[in-house]
């Protein structure tokens, strides 16, 4: 074989070594990635939940004013 040959070949198979290392690199980021953003979602519908319960008692609390400022009858009448 001709040295060049051998030259193409071996910076063939070194840029492929290169792109393979580079590939898993960024699988394991974006694997990393996904199970943050996985967390994050699962903590932030556990504080919608948590908001939610507060805006339900929020409204309870609202209407049971309401109730009571509104359903007394006058003694009057």
């Amino acid at each position: 074989m001709h040295t060049d040959t051998i030259v193409i070949i071996v910076a063939i198979l070194g840029v492929g070594l290169g792109l393979w290392r580079a590939i898993a690199t960024i699988r394991q980021d974006v694997t990393t990635l996904r199970h943050e953003v996985r967390a994050d979602i699962s903590g932030l519908r556990q504080e919608m939940a948590e908001i939610r319960q507060d805006v339900r008692s929020l409204h309870s609390r609202i209407d049971n004013l309401y109730q009571a400022l509104f359903s007394h009858k006058d003694p009057a009448a």
